[in-house]
């Protein structure tokens, strides 16, 4: 049975919702299905295990199939988290998965006091596993913009502790030498001066074809934790992200392999109202309009399945086909893991750091403050069609002919729509059809005003039609979850806030987390006209490539250096695409 055909059972088939998140397997389709997906693992290169404030935390997240470690096509979406000491999250990142990778980053705020924080990573899919599946690394942070710097000062009565837990913990650095795997990371010079180019080159075998990411960054004077190579990460969380073996009856996380996945519940204001089976539909409204509609469990439970990206988009999620008021809208957080005992590295610094940590502290905020000359960018994502496509007639109202009502608009200008009324007197719009059977029909055509679905008619019959500024139809039929529409009826006012009006009658708008938008990164870059240009550079980071794709004879990248001096780390993180880790490091100079 292929993955895709059992990903369709556990996902179609499994309709019973309970709380957190979970559903029940209640057939032995389901239980079959959920037992041969492959479990997933995920693994996160990020920049540095000890940042400053105000800088930039930068990671590369894999989500891979824990029985070959090849990227994993089940997953479309994965959480990553900061969280303290106390367990409380300094940070929440939902993150989009194309074939598998996904990236994001921080900015380190001086709000966070200095302490020793945890990187955590999953998919929701993951939250099966016996143990605790999730990705866990050591961020230490200094923020010397805060009185109390108890966590990271350095006594004799934790030294002792501190010691013990860097000789059980950290790696070594002799184990990145002998995991090169025949790959080598060529760079022509040892030492190279401020503000100058440097070339480096991949060399590969032709097993080693994959996706990695690649940081350069100067190497920290401070003891800290070695964060996780992609090797160590399998020798020591090798069984944790099995998953348990489902039976019938059993509670588990679905896989969001489509898209992301809301959970929520309808609760009635009133008993005497049922909630079991009412229709809830998800509208988009932005430049990629969207609908959802699905029904309710018999407890009120349902689950919907965005699969774009919305983020600069409304959402509207509304009970269908009765008083709205009547009734709550709840919808769930992001999937929470079970994050049990976590073992904290114990960062320490004494008073004969202060000197360093006030001029790095100074170089971020000469850097911080020119961040407009060296800005990231968004990158543009794939151009979509609204879900009814392009095939619509179109009128732009204000190259005709305005009328005072929406009813003499519609007569005088609109040609294939008409408004007439129902079994219970109502004014309702129709639409022309083309088709056999389709003059005869009594279903009603899906109304949407600004992306929102207008539910009663007359709301926008008697709407004020001079803000109004274009409509639009498509004849066909459509068929959304279990209604049935006889065409699609789009309107959009001159001000796109119907929504406001919308928001009023008992519809929520859904502000769940956010998906991060991926970056291009800025990358410095000098020649004979700025070399000597008076802009400060004194970047610690010189380089962040998130994804890079070897194959052929290699890849060759290059960066310029900053006004900082020292000792500079090139690292190296990824998986071939025969699912082996690949961790390699090089080291420069900077005079």
């Amino acid at each position: 049975m292929k993955i895709k055909s059992l990903l369709y059972i556990v996902f179609f088939c499994t309709i019973s919702v309970q709380a957190q998140r979970k559903s029940v397997l209640k057939a032995v389709e389901d239980v079959v299905g959920y037992n041969q997906i492959p479990s997933e693992n995920v693994f996160i290169h990020y920049n540095t295990t000890l940042l400053f404030a105000g800088e930039y935390l930068y990671y590369n997240l894999y989500c891979l199939n824990a029985k070959n470690n090849l990227l994993s096509a089940i997953s479309k979406i994965a959480y990553v988290k900061l969280i303290d000491d106390e367990g409380q999250s300094v940070f929440e990142h939902k993150i989009k998965l194309e074939n598998g990778l996904g990236q994001g980053d921080f900015f380190i705020p001086v709000s966070i006091p200095s302490g020793n924080y945890k990187l955590i990573g999953y998919t929701q899919w993951m939250l099966n596993a016996r143990k605790a599946g999730f990705f866990r690394g050591d961020v230490s942070i200094i923020n010397p913009y805060q009185g109390d710097q108890g966590k990271i000062l350095e006594t004799n009565l934790r030294k002792e502790a501190s010691d013990k837990y860097a000789q059980d913990n950290i790696i070594s650095t002799n184990n990145f030498e002998t995991r090169k795997d025949n790959s080598t990371i060529f760079i022509k010079d040892t030492v190279y001066s401020k503000r100058s180019r440097v070339q480096f080159n991949i060399q590969k075998s032709e097993v080693q074809d994959g996706n990695y990411s690649i940081s350069v960054r100067k190497m920290d004077t401070f003891k800290k934790a070695k964060p996780t190579t992609t090797t160590d990460f399998f020798e020591l969380d090798s069984t944790s992200a099995v998953n348990a073996s489902g039976a019938i009856g059993d509670s588990i996380f679905l896989p969001e392999m489509r898209g992301e996945l809301i959970y929520g519940r309808i609760i009635s204001n009133d008993s005497s109202f049922s909630v079991s089976q009412l229709d809830v539909g998800l509208s988009v409204s932005g430049k990629i309009n969207d609908i959802k509609m699905v029904s309710t469990d018999d407890k009120g439970n349902f689950i919907m399945c965005l699969d774009q990206h919305h983020n600069e988009d409304k959402i509207m999620i509304e009970v269908q086909d009765v008083d709205k008021t009547k009734y709550t809208i709840l919808t769930d957080n992001i999937p929470e893991t079970d994050l049990g005992s976590l073992d904290f590295y114990s960062f320490k610094i004494e008073q004969t750091s202060l000197d360093e940590i006030i001029k790095r502290s100074v170089y971020n905020q000469i850097e911080n403050s020119f961040y407009n000359l060296k800005p990231d960018t968004i990158q543009d994502r794939a151009i979509v069609s609204s879900f009814y496509g392009k095939d619509y007639v179109n009128y732009d109202l204000d190259e005709y002919t305005r009328f005072s009502t929406m009813k003499e608009t519609i007569v005088e200008v609109v040609e294939g729509v008409r408004i007439r009324k129902n079994k219970r007197g109502k004014e309702v719009f129709s639409i022309y059809k083309d088709y056999v059977g389709g003059s005869k029909s009594n279903y009603l055509p899906l109304v949407l005003v600004d992306g929102g679905i207008v539910q009663d008619h007359e709301d926008i019959i008697n709407y004020d039609v001079r803000e109004i500024g274009n409509i639009r139809f498509i004849k066909d039929r459509y068929y959304i979850g279990t209604k049935v529409f006889e065409g699609i009826l789009e309107i959009k006012t001159l001000k796109e806030n119907y929504w406001e009006q919308l928001e009023r009658k008992g519809s929520i708008q859904f502000n769940d987390l956010k998906l991060l938008e991926k970056k291009r990164y800025y990358k410095q870059a000098y020649d004979k006209s700025n070399k000597d240009n008076r802009i400060p550079d004194y970047r610690h980071q010189l380089l962040w490539s998130p994804n890079v794709e070897i194959s052929g004879e290699g890849v060759a990248l290059d960066f310029y250096t900053s006004d900082v001096a020292g000792d500079f780390e090139i690292t190296l993180q990824g998986f071939t695409k025969k699912g082996k880790a690949v961790s390699i490091t090089q080291h420069f100079k900077v005079k």
